[in-house]
C-alpha cells in the first residue's frame, strides 16, 4: 500500500485550493459586512482567525514534511479543535488520518477519512479521502467495502480511483472488470501525460494470469 504513504496530492490540492479561493474567502467576508460599521470589529476578528488558521496549517505541513509527526499531530488536533467547521479542520483531518495510518492506528484513520468524505466535498477532498479509505480496506482484505467506498459517490472516478478499482476487482477474482478498470485508467493517464509504467506492469501481470487460467 505504498501509494497511500508516498503520494503528494494533498499538498498540491491545498496549494491549488488556496491559490484559487484564499483571497476570495477573506474578501467575501469583508465585502459582505464591511459597509456596516457595527460589524467592523467582527470582520477584523474573522480575518485574524482565518490568518491564524492559515499560519498554523503551514506549520502543520512543515512539521509533517520534516517527519516531526508528534508535532504535526498536536498541530492538527489544535486546528480541528479551534474551528471544527473550517476547511482547515477538514484538511487537518486528512493529514492526521495519514499520520495515524502510518502509526498503525487504522481504526482512527478510517474514522477521520469517513469524516472528510462528508466534510470535504466543498474543496474536492472527498475523492482523496475515498481513495485512501479504500486502500486501507483493501489492505484489510475487505474488498467489497473498498469497492463500494469508491463507487458510492456522485463524482466521476479519478484516474487513480479507476486503477484502485482494478486492484480491488483483481483481488476479488473478477479479471474482466479489473482489465476494464485498468484500461480506462491507462487511457486517462496517457491523455494527461502521467507516468503509466507501474499501471502497465499491472496490466501485463493481469494478462499473464488470464493466459495461465486459459491453459
Amino acid at each position: 500500500m505504498n501509494d497511500y504513504t508516498t503520494d503528494e496530492e494533498l499538498s498540491n490540492k491545498i496549494k491549488e485550493w488556496w491559490g484559487k479561493n484564499g483571497i476570495t474567502v477573506i474578501l467575501s467576508v469583508t465585502l459582505a459586512i464591511g459597509s456596516f460599521g457595527g460589524f467592523t470589529y467582527w470582520t477584523s476578528i474573522k480575518n485574524q482567525k482565518a490568518e491564524n488558521l492559515s499560519i498554523n496549517y503551514s506549520q502543520l505541513l512543515m512539521a509533517f514534511n520534516e517527519s516531526r509527526l508528534d508535532d504535526a499531530e498536536s498541530l492538527a488536533n489544535a486546528i480541528i479543535e479551534f474551528d471544527k467547521s473550517s476547511n482547515y479542520a477538514t484538511l487537518s483531518k486528512l493529514l492526521l488520518a495519514k499520520i495515524k495510518f502510518e502509526g498503525g492506528d487504522t481504526s482512527y484513520a478510517k474514522n477521520l477519512l469517513n469524516q472528510v468524505i462528508i466534510e470535504g466535498k466543498g474543496i474536492d477532498l472527498d475523492i482523496i479521502a475515498r481513495e485512501r479509505l479504500a486502500r486501507i480496506l483493501l489492505q484489510e482484505n475487505n474488498t467489497e467495502d473498498a469497492r463500494l467506498v469508491l463507487l458510492n459517490s456522485n463524482l466521476k472516478p479519478s484516474d487513480r480511483s479507476l486503477e484502485l478499482l482494478g486492484d480491488i476487482y483483481q483481488e476479488q477474482g473478477d479479471l474482466k472488470a479489473a482489465s476494464e478498470a485498468y484500461t480506462e485508467a491507462l487511457a486517462n493517464y496517457k491523455e494527461n501525460d502521467q507516468d503509466t509504467r507501474y499501471l502497465l506492469l499491472k496490466i501485463n501481470m493481469l494478462e499473464n494470469i488470464k493466459i495461465k487460467d486459459i491453459k
